[in-house]
């Protein structure tokens, strides 16, 4: 198992146990699955929990050790996901070949949508549609389940908690971070796939790690002989900004591997953290530990242990000239290399105080510096070109010019820890880094303070959330339908919200409507529409885009029924050709969606009545038609959405297969996939003509255009 992409593996390893273990039996198992693994890859705290769970359970650590000691003995060269897919693809034969092109075709579209792809092969239903239907049961078993949906990236630490922990036990530490995430989660899917429905939503649903369960967690690492497990959650700690749980993890280090070469670094994060919390204090004295451990290990250490003491005792308002001079005697005595170091992150820590003109005088000190590494010298010069943009009439640095400049550089790299740490199920962190923005610029107050509500919301902060709320009427709406026996309030301040967005846009009113019935039951969604929609006027078309809006919700909510009901009551409402040309294309769209390419057709047509150079109907029609095997029709409705909007890429790849097509019909099935839009189609449509044609599939499976398509036809 040397694959590398391991945040992939995650959606290979839990489609794959479930299609194979009972796949039959519930669709929702193999969604519930994808939540997981998704969690385990973005969520370091839920990551820790469930590898702390591995490793006190006997037979399961047994599982992860022996794993990760296999990988350590595996000289194998290290493959990507998609090539080892596609070997295996390349030796399978049955439902197992059909699983695996799910999986390519998943991976190739860079989504995750397996279970949807694999649910489509099943039902000829497509695979949008089964992605509604996964959105529908997320939302109704997960709490705050929008964050589930966020941006699937792995965050910006590169090992989470616990991982080296294993990797130290199974005797492999040197074993690289993709590899052990890769292991752990192969043995947490295999787990997971082991719980009944009610025990996977519970695990789901379990709120962000507290700080007493990081004690917990963490307290094992301490009783190990090698410290780098402890150093690396802390550090992990530190880094998403749980500075609690960092600072005791530290403490505990310090006391665990007293003598050690890890002692002086915890006491300077110690001290560092101390900092922030403004106890300086106690940070002084955490510098003093670390300073008086490296006394032992040279100059350069020795000065940079005076220097964090020359700024702690600035904090505490202390004169600490006499240290300078020390520093300044010992720093004419390092080497070339650790001069600049030292005099760079004096410069740094100058500037983050904005003393700027001493960091001025020391990143001039580093360029002037003879046989500067180039690292060096080159961040330097970048600093100092930036603070020779903020100079004042008298060539001295501008303290007000850089500070704002700073600030909102800060803000910005907040505002992104932030969302990390929100998609990243923190979202306790997530309110402390958005407040933080705020804080460095409150000009951007109104835009970070949505951020901020829902931070608040998903963290369970009801008191904090309705502060944030307070005069904006949609986000009091989401506050008052948080609890249940405000539902009244709901509905009356979500009325007056719709019509405060609806002068904007039908999707402003969407969008206003979404964050609360995200709280709500389906049936107190439908109520709520109902109480709303009872006082709309049908002048203007006012009722009809209010309930456009509605059915864009249900939609988003994988309400499809209730969308289909709110569309045609749209309808009812007798709007105005172009708000009845929408509605229609809404409806056509759900209709195709289902399987239903017919009726699909029809009412997209019935859509051009009213708005003949509508593209994305004359799409939708040749998309229905291709579905149908009617390609002459297809080719004739795609040619009219690429004159209507010649800009759109998959209008024309649409067209251009079309015409091959049309010209040379060859496999149905093929031509189909060929034909629609979308590089998962476009290479399964290679592999399908590849193997009819007694072609290389493994080489199809990297087409990407229609050219390299046609090589395999």
């Amino acid at each position: 198992m040397n694959v590398s992409e391991g945040h992939l593996t995650q959606q290979y390893l839990c489609d794959y146990l479930t299609v194979f273990d009972g796949a039959e039996e519930s669709y929702e198992l193999l969604v519930l699955q994808n939540m997981f693994l998704y969690r385990m890859s973005v969520d370091g705290g839920f990551h820790a929990r469930v590898v702390s769970s591995i490793l006190n359970h006997e037979e399961d650590r047994g599982l992860l050790l022996s794993l990760l000691a296999d990988c350590g003995e595996a000289e194998k060269p290290e493959t990507t996901l998609k090539e080892w897919l596609i070997s295996a693809y390349r030796d399978a034969s049955g439902k197992r070949k059909e699983v695996l092109a799910c999986f390519l075709r998943s991976h190739i579209s860079g989504t995750n949508k397996t279970a949807e792809l694999f649910a489509e092969s099943e039902t000829n239903t497509p695979e949008s549609f089964w992605r509604i239907k996964s959105r529908s049961a997320v939302i109704d078993r997960i709490r705050n389940s929008d964050m589930y949906f966020g941006s699937g990236r792995r965050p910006f630490w590169h090992v989470f908690p616990l991982d080296t922990a294993a990797a130290v036990l199974a005797g492999v530490p040197e074993l690289s971070a993709d590899i052990v995430y890769d292991a752990v989660v192969c043995v947490a899917g295999a787990w997971f796939s082991t719980l009944s429905e009610d025990e996977m939503t519970v695990w789901l649903n379990m709120p962000r790690v507290s700080y007493e369960e990081w004690g917990s967690i963490v307290r094992p690492l301490l009783d190990l002989s090698d410290s780098r497990p402890a150093v690396s959650a802390a550090d992990w700690l530190y880094t998403t900004g749980n500075y609690d749980s960092a600072l005791d993890l530290y403490a505990n280090i310090t006391l665990a591997y007293a003598g050690t070469p890890v002692e002086k670094p915890a006491f300077e994060m110690m001290g560092k953290i101390l900092t922030e919390f403004k106890d300086f204090d106690n940070a002084f004295e955490s510098y003093k530990n670390a300073f008086l451990l490296s006394r032992e290990e040279g100059k350069y250490s020795i000065a940079d242990g005076l220097k964090n003491l020359c700024f702690a005792g600035e904090d505490l308002g202390e004169d600490m000239q006499e240290y300078y001079s020390r520093i300044a005697k010992l720093i004419e005595e390092l080497p070339a290399d650790e001069r600049s170091a030292l005099r760079f992150s004096f410069a740094a820590e100058a500037g983050k105080r904005k003393n700027y003109a001493d960091e001025y005088r020391w990143i001039e000190e580093v360029v002037a510096t003879p046989d500067c590494p180039e690292a060096i010298f080159s961040a330097a010069l970048n600093r100092l070109t930036e603070m020779n943009m903020h100079l004042d009439y008298a060539g001295n640095p501008d303290a007000a010019a850089l500070s704002a400049a700073d600030d909102a550089l800060d803000a910005a790299r907040a505002v992104e820890k932030g969302d990390f740490a929100y998609f990243g199920f923190d979202p306790v962190c997530a309110l402390f880094w958005y407040s933080r923005a705020a804080e460095l610029m409150p000009e951007l107050k109104d835009r970070i303070l949505p951020k901020q509500f829902s931070a608040a919301v998903a963290a369970g902060l009801i008191p904090e959330a309705a502060g944030y709320a307070r005069g904006i009427p949609a986000l009091e709406a989401v506050v008052h339908a948080m609890d249940v026996d405000e539902f009244a309030q709901a509905v009356s301040t979500l009325n007056n919200a719709v019509t405060a967005s609806l002068s904007k846009s039908i999707e402003s009113a969407a969008a206003v409507i979404y964050p609360a019935f995200l709280f709500l039951s389906r049936e107190k969604r439908r109520e709520a529409a109902e109480q709303i929609l009872a006082s709309r006027s049908t002048r203007d078309d006012e009722r009809a885009r209010v309930s456009l809006a509605f059915g864009s919700v249900y939609l988003d909510l994988g309400m499809v029924d209730a969308a289909r009901s709110m569309l045609r009551a749209a309808l009812r409402a007798n709007p105005g050709s172009e708000i009845r040309s929408r509605i229609l294309i809404e409806l056509a769209w759900m209709e195709a969606e289902e399987g239903d390419y017919k009726q699909a057709v029809e009412t997209y047509r019935l859509a051009l009545k009213q708005n003949e150079r509508f593209p994305a109907a004359w799409a939708g029609i040749a998309k229905a038609s291709i579905r149908l095997g009617e390609f002459t029709e297809a080719l004739a409705a795609a040619k009219e959405a690429c004159l209507l909007n010649p800009a759109d890429a998959s209008y024309r790849q649409m067209k251009e297969a079309l015409e091959v097509v049309c010209a040379e019909p060859k496999d149905e099935a093929a031509d189909k996939l060929f034909c629609l839009p979308g590089a998962e189609n476009t290479a399964y449509a290679a592999v399908l003509y590849a193997e009819s044609s007694g072609k290389d599939a493994a080489s199809a499976w990297n087409a990407e255009s229609a050219a390299d398509v046609l090589a395999f036809r």
